[in-house]
């Protein structure tokens, strides 16, 4: 995961997309100003810094210019410059973000991406290949556009896929953090650095109560006609706090919550199926006893008292304990898992019964102008943070192990967030100066020269551009605490 070398990753491919769209908007389209904003579906949201509009005349020019430069024999130069002179330049374009960037990076040189004249600072993994760069095309969007990008050996792009009801989410997420003054790791670490972040944190969890509330809201309107609220999304994401919270304003409402999760009922260990490449998914519906839950989800329906459900991920085996449920006449079913939204699971319980939250952490937070944050670099980094904490992974497998849950979340969650009738946003504006502190120790353990090695110095490198903010103002009832401890939840 060097700049430079992973070049087949789909995320450098789309950086090094990000270069030459950058190239294009500056040289045909000044004095207006490209913001790459955030991923989406196959993709990345672009618009107009003012919000000036983009008109499908001009997004046509735009896409002839990449199509001619990435066809061309010019190579991309992948290279270093002195610090010195980045800012020299980034002084002269009157960008602070990159200025901000340049100062706080680690040593006295930055690497930077050049082609023919056209050159920015590099901040992720790209690629030099211009032949992984197709297909791809540049499709209006709401108020910008779309810069879509299909894979390195097909011809065609897939149809596109809206996805409406998290794009709502994404741009609200956008408007607010605009409204705070915060789109930029440069304007929170000037708010740190003046000491008035506390205040940001305050709002930043205030707006997560009031979504929650709404939620809740919405979810006692529809009892008890729908009784079961199923409740996914993927790694990290603070399912497990997101639903103790929930639980807390449905008693607000004047109801009561019978969490379940859904881990429980996996089936034994050796009962799981074989998939096409001789291994047991366990990540597959079909490692769920869904009989069981569902046998045991209409008996507590009906008013019967059922026997409370454990598995034994040691042993691998699954066992009815002593104890029992039930649910009231006021009382939510809650079953979180990563299937809660799998429509042959939602169908077995009965879909009419069933209300689907849909829970992730998606970063609105940018580097600068040209430069996003992954949202799954984010929730790497909470899940880093919290398995070498409370569950005694060290950092190193965790970063190897991250790769084979992004393929898991792609097959059994993200075809199905659309499908939800809540969605919530479960990042922190905040968060990351916060996770830098933590993780950077962590990351400075992880020795090598291989791939899982380079994905750590990358990491550090990027947490070493926040300001930190001591954990200690973080409330702890917050999500964030699940992942960073001193949570006021048992987990």
């Amino acid at each position: 995961m060097t700049l430079q070398s992973d070049y087949y990753h789909r995320s450098a491919r789309l950086a090094t997309l990000g270069f030459f769209l950058a190239k294009a908007f500056k040289e045909l389209l000044e004095p207006k100003q490209l913001v790459i904003e955030h991923s989406f579906g196959d993709g990345l949201f672009c618009h107009e810094a003012h919000w000036q509009p983009i008109e499908d005349r001009e997004i046509r020019l735009l896409q002839h210019a990449m199509e001619a430069w990435i066809g061309n024999m010019e190579p991309i130069v992948f290279t270093e410059k002195p610090k010195e002179e980045a800012l020299a330049f980034f002084r002269a374009n009157h960008s602070l973000s990159k200025q901000e960037v340049v100062r706080r990076w680690q040593g006295d040189t930055i690497p930077v991406l050049i082609f023919e004249n056209h050159w920015d600072i590099c901040l992720e993994p790209v690629t030099r290949y211009k032949n992984m760069l197709t297909p791809f095309e540049l499709r209006p969007y709401n108020h910008g556009f779309l810069l879509r990008l299909g894979e390195a050996d097909q011809e065609l792009l897939p149809p596109f896929q809206d996805r409406p009801r998290l794009f709502s989410i994404l741009e609200e997420q956008e408007a607010w953090s605009r409204a705070l003054g915060i789109s930029t790791v440069r304007e929170l670490n000037e708010l740190v650095r003046r000491g008035e972040h506390q205040e940001l944190m305050w709002v930043a969890e205030g707006l997560h109560e009031k979504k929650l509330a709404r939620i809740a809201d919405q979810l006692v309107k529809h009892f008890p006609d729908r009784p079961l609220i199923c409740v996914a999304g993927p790694s990290s994401s603070g399912k497990t706090t997101f639903a103790k919270r929930l639980c807390i304003q449905l008693r607000v409402n004047g109801y009561r919550t019978l969490p379940l999760s859904m881990d429980d009922y996996f089936r034994d260990r050796r009962d799981i199926p074989v998939g096409p490449d001789g291994t047991q998914d366990f990540e597959a519906l079909s490692a769920m006893d869904v009989d069981l839950l569902t046998e045991r989800v209409d008996r507590l329906l009906a008013g019967d008292t059922v026997p409370r459900r454990k598995f034994d991920f040691q042993e691998g085996v699954g066992r009815d304990l002593d104890e029992t449920d039930s649910a009231g006449e006021k009382e939510f079913i809650l079953l979180e898992g990563i299937h809660g939204l799998n429509p042959a699971l939602i169908q077995a319980l009965g879909e009419s019964r069933v209300q689907k939250i849909y829970i992730s952490a998606i970063t609105t937070l940018n580097l600068d102008a040209q430069h996003r944050i992954s949202t799954s670099d984010n929730r790497l980094l909470r899940r880093l943070v919290r398995d070498y904490q409370f569950r005694g992974y060290a950092p190193r497998d965790t970063i190897a192990r991250w790769d084979s849950v992004r393929q898991g979340e792609e097959r059994h969650i993200f075809p199905y967030q659309e499908e939800a009738d809540y969605l919530f946003n479960s990042s922190l504006i905040y968060e990351l100066s916060v996770l830098a502190g933590l993780a950077l120790p962590l990351l400075e353990a992880v020795a090598g020269d291989d791939i899982v090695a380079e994905k750590a110095l990358y990491l550090r490198r990027f947490l070493q551009l926040f300001e930190s903010i001591d954990p200690g103002g973080v409330p702890s009832i917050s999500l964030l605490r699940e992942f960073i401890g001193g949570s006021g939840f048992s987990y």
